[in-house]
């Protein structure tokens, strides 16, 4: 084919659909020739790009050979635009690669005479024109930017709409920095963070000086290492500067640490504990403040030393003990308030001194027993008689509470009673039989099983010791134990919240079932 146009409208309709199946079917004459092995699976999805890259290299082939397959001679640069298409219209388009083979096509026709830069010539000038026909000019000015060449920059903003009041002054001062610092620049315009980094790295690598560049407002100025870190910590590029200072143990240090502290503001605290503490050497003081932010008192305590050497160091850990045991007894460890508070406990006892306060902590998760034994370990009777009368009052409340819940349910009990002889009168006086009484009408008793059965529920988490000598429990046993002439027997899933009692047939054909099996005997 020796119309580029005609090239050009091909690739434009190319689209990723298989046509065989919607427009162009295959006949079934050419199927049988079996030229077209059917059992590679093909993906429609990559149709396009498949078919340009195909086109592409033929093309380029075509160029270097002088001309066609078929003999026909061939310029080189003819079949550029064909070339532009494909690259556009691959997903995603190659821009920048299009953009190359425009500088290289346009260095190869230079005119050594001539003056004036390549990129100026009017074919290459209509090949950034119809390749800005195919994509924006405002991303092909972003692309050959980020290709670090300001003159194909300038060329491709030549022919957009942009102010030169905007785009003039940029490339100026791009062209004045120096390479790798103009490269940070670059990035930090098109939002490449971590290609600005590593610009920037290598700046100060290759001794690039700033003295005579005025910085600017919106970037990071300078390319030091406390620049390098500002840019990691503000683009969280911790990993990448690791890299880059694999070989400084002191830099490295620093970033590990600015990472700890990150990481820590990102509510990561148990993460960051790991990070301080692979420092060279550990970061205490880090590690410290994150085992207190993650409830890691046992680490705290570990990495400080409460050891003082002055009367006001002394202080200070005193108060320093007291505010962490109150954070682990609010829950920041993240373990259920009783060990919460026993941790608490630990923490005055063995790291402040503090009985009482150690006590006071174990009154409130009710353990009785452990409070009076480290009473009697430091001899305080006083507090001794206190964890007492704590329990003491404790096992008061839950006997009252006991009771209560005894004579509610004694009192429903009775009511029961008086809702089963209520309804026998009933069916009595109305002449049917006992058999007779539908199951759902069961549904309407008045007496709910399960709400009784919450009245044994207690709510204290005490220990059973307190509560076993009650003295009623045997009057609340004669309730319960009714023998077996009680009616009142819990049914399965399937018949729940109803009872099986002579009032009902629930189970009676389950019953006639084995007495049928047992008249079936032959004589």
């Amino acid at each position: 084919i020796q119309q580029v146009d005609i090239l050009n409208l091909f690739i434009s309709t190319l689209r990723n659909v298989d046509v065989t199946k919607i427009l162009h079917k295959v006949p079934p004459w050419f199927k049988r020739m079996r030229i077209l092995d059917e059992s590679i699976p093909f993906d429609p999805s990559t149709k396009v790009n498949m078919v340009c890259q195909r086109m592409r290299g033929l093309l380029i082939q075509a160029e270097e050979r002088g001309g066609t397959l078929g003999g026909t001679p061939v310029e080189d640069g003819y079949y550029l635009l064909p070339i532009l298409s494909t690259f556009a219209k691959e997903s995603p388009p190659k821009l920048e690669e299009a953009l190359a083979m425009i500088r290289e096509n346009a260095t190869k026709q230079r005119n050594i005479q001539s003056k004036k830069s390549p990129l100026l010539s009017e074919k290459t000038q209509s090949s950034i024109q119809y390749l800005a026909f195919l994509a924006n000019y405002e991303l092909l000015f972003n692309t050959s930017l980020g290709m670090y060449d300001y003159e194909l920059t300038r060329a491709i903003a030549r022919n957009s709409q942009m102010d030169p009041k905007v785009y003039l002054p940029l490339l100026k001062r791009l062209k004045k920095l120096p390479i790798f610092f103009a490269k940070y620049e670059v990035d930090i315009d098109l939002k490449r963070y971590e290609s600005a980094l590593s610009n920037l790295h290598l700046s100060f690598a290759h001794g690039e000086s700033l003295n005579s560049i005025e910085p600017t407002e919106d970037k990071i100025f300078g390319n030091s290492f406390s620049q390098c870190l500002e840019l990691m910590e503000k683009h969280k590029l911790h990993r990448l500067g690791l890299q880059l200072y694999h070989q400084n143990s002191e830099k490295r240090s620093q970033i590990m640490k600015s990472l700890g502290k990150h990481l820590l503001k990102q509510g990561k605290s148990q993460v960051a504990l790991s990070v301080f503490l692979s420092v060279k050497p550990p970061d205490l003081d880090g590690a410290k403040q994150a085992a207190r932010h993650c409830g890691d008192w046992k680490y705290f305590f570990t990495l400080s030393s409460l050891k003082s050497s002055s009367e006001t160091d002394s202080i200070l850990n005193y108060q320093l003990v007291h505010e962490i045991a109150d954070e682990i007894a609010e829950g920041k460890s993240g373990v259920s308030r009783r060990e919460a508070l026993l941790d608490a406990s630990r923490i005055l006892l063995d790291y402040g001194s503090d009985v009482a306060g150690s006590i006071e902590f174990l009154t409130l998760a009710e353990m009785w027993s452990e409070g009076f034994r480290t009473a009697t370990q430091y001899s305080r009777d006083d507090l001794a008689k206190k964890v007492t009368d704590a329990a003491v009052s404790y096992a008061s409340s839950r006997l009252s509470e006991f009771e209560e819940r005894n004579l509610a349910f004694e009192n429903k009990s009775l009511r029961y009673v008086d809702v089963l002889k209520i309804r026998k009168q009933v069916l009595k006086d109305s002449g049917l039989d006992e058999g007779d009484m539908i199951q759902g009408d069961d549904n309407g008793s008045l007496f709910s099983v399960a709400s009784t059965s919450s009245l044994f529920s207690t709510a204290s988490t005490g220990s059973v010791e307190s509560v076993g000598s009650v003295g009623s429990i045997a009057s609340i046993s004669s309730v319960i134990s009714l023998g077996s002439q009680s009616t009142f027997t819990m049914t399965s899933e399937l018949d729940r919240d109803k009872h099986k009692s002579k009032f009902n047939n629930i189970g009676k054909k389950k019953k006639k079932k084995k007495k049928s099996s047992k008249t079936k005997k032959r004589p």
